[in-house]
């Protein structure tokens, strides 16, 4: 005869467990199949258990029942951090992840004041020994890092004309120029790539606030950003991003040979919307792509140390 279930000796420390679970895991889905094994009782018991906890929960807080994949689950949420904080603590998670990421562009200063305000937000979330980011945490080895600390102020600004689509000055000191050009230009996104952070947009002839070409800066090249006081109405974030690289120029399609000890590398990863791999028998592989960025293509070839190839270059 199998194992039988004593549901009633233990009910107290179930019970205890049950709440202690839902509290610790609130917002987490928990699926009456795994509690019914856990604390070795029936689904039925389960049950009977969410009941008696939903009946002595206060108006704030409520069990949430739903269905994964034919599974009964409950959820625990609070009624009023809802409505005042408007997001949960997974999405909190998400923040912090973004802040990891972000981190090695933002002055110390900076990261040590998103982290404080995360921290807080995480009590104000309910939930004091869970401190926002305190999982495991991404760590970067940069080499020859960007300080962008100085730009602080233009990347402010740029943020600004981006909201409100305003037409900026931009000062630009080019790579291998002596003296920084002025350009009219309307921002549409800031992207980080590669260790670097850009402004992407249209450059705008003189007197016109219709789009001319699309332009590309690095931010950390830019000498003064003024808006102008004019306005555009287009979309300056609408270049695509399925080509490999920046936009600089037009797409073009490219077939690059791979080694086999390089192989695995490039096949784990997508660079291209429209890449295309053809596998060969001894393990070394042709990757198509679209580029709008010739000089950064080659730049990534060449990092190979001669594991790769442009087929016809």
């Amino acid at each position: 005869m199998g194992k039988k279930r004593n549901d009633r000796a233990t009910g107290r420390d179930k019970l205890l467990v049950l709440y202690q679970r839902l509290t610790l895991l609130a917002g987490k889905k928990l699926f009456q199949a795994d509690l019914a094994r856990d604390l070795d009782c029936s689904s039925q018991t389960v049950s009977r258990l969410i009941g008696v906890i939903e009946f002595h929960l206060g108006a704030d807080v409520e069990i949430l029942r739903g269905k994964e994949d034919r599974r009964l689950y409950y959820c625990l949420k609070s009624k009023s951090q809802e409505k005042t904080l408007g997001f949960s603590f997974e999405e909190l998670e998400y923040l912090a992840l973004c802040r990891d990421l972000a981190g090695r562009f933002l002055p110390s200063s900076v990261a040590d004041r998103i982290h404080q305000s995360m921290t807080t937000l995480a009590l104000h979330l309910g939930e004091p020994n869970r401190m926002a980011g305190n999982g495991a945490p991404l760590s970067f080895r940069p080499k020859g890092y960007i300080d962008y600390t100085d730009h602080l102020p233009l990347l402010g600004t740029l943020r600004q004309a981006i909201a409100k689509r305003q037409v900026c000055e931009i000062g630009y000191h080019p790579a291998g120029g002596s003296i920084p050009r002025l350009y009219r230009h309307a921002p549409g996104r800031l992207l980080a790539m590669s260790g670097t952070l850009y402004v992407q947009g249209y450059r705008l002839a003189e007197g016109s606030l219709l789009k001319d070409r699309p332009t590309t800066f690095s931010v950390h090249r830019l000498t003064e950003v003024r808006p102008t006081g004019e306005y555009f109405t287009f979309d300056a974030a609408d270049l695509e991003d399925s080509a490999f690289g920046l936009n600089w120029h037009e797409p073009r399609w490219v077939r690059i040979h791979v080694a086999p000890s390089a192989a695995d590398y490039v096949r784990d990863r997508k660079w291209s919307s429209d890449q295309n791999i053809e596998e060969h028998e001894d393990g070394s592989l042709v990757l198509s792509l679209s580029t709008t960025s010739e000089k950064e293509l080659n730049a990534w070839v060449w990092s190979f140390g001669g594991l790769a190839r442009i087929e016809g270059g």
